[in-house]
């Protein structure tokens, strides 16, 4: 059974949700073209975006290996990545509808 890990993207202040969704699919359309090997190690999204402090918040499951890649990518796109717990794995009986949206690859 794979494990995946959480990474969470932060807004910018006062974005509006529509302009983080933009970001978003402007960043992950992108990795597709430019990576699809990597972007197949992202399993699922997070169906809602969480708020925190003002923040909107997107979280994606990831296998543990791409947690670098990814992050380094993200803040190279002016996205804001939250701190990664590597220790803090799910697995796909976790991650499940509605919650979360698995990844068509």
């Amino acid at each position: 059974m794979k494990e995946y890990i959480l990474i969470s993207v932060c807004s910018k202040e006062e974005e509006t949700q529509t302009e983080f969704s933009q970001r978003l699919s402007q960043f992950w359309t992108q990795m597709l073209r430019n990576s699809p090997e990597e972007f197949e190690k992202v399993y699922a999204e997070c169906a809602e975006f969480e708020i925190e402090n003002t923040i909107l918040v997107r979280k994606y499951a990831i296998l543990p290996e791409l947690a670098d890649f990814l992050k380094t990518n993200m803040e190279n796109q002016s996205l804001k990545v939250l701190e990664i717990d590597p220790d803090d794995i799910y697995n796909n009986y976790e991650i499940t509808a509605p919650e979360w949206m698995q990844i068509e690859h």
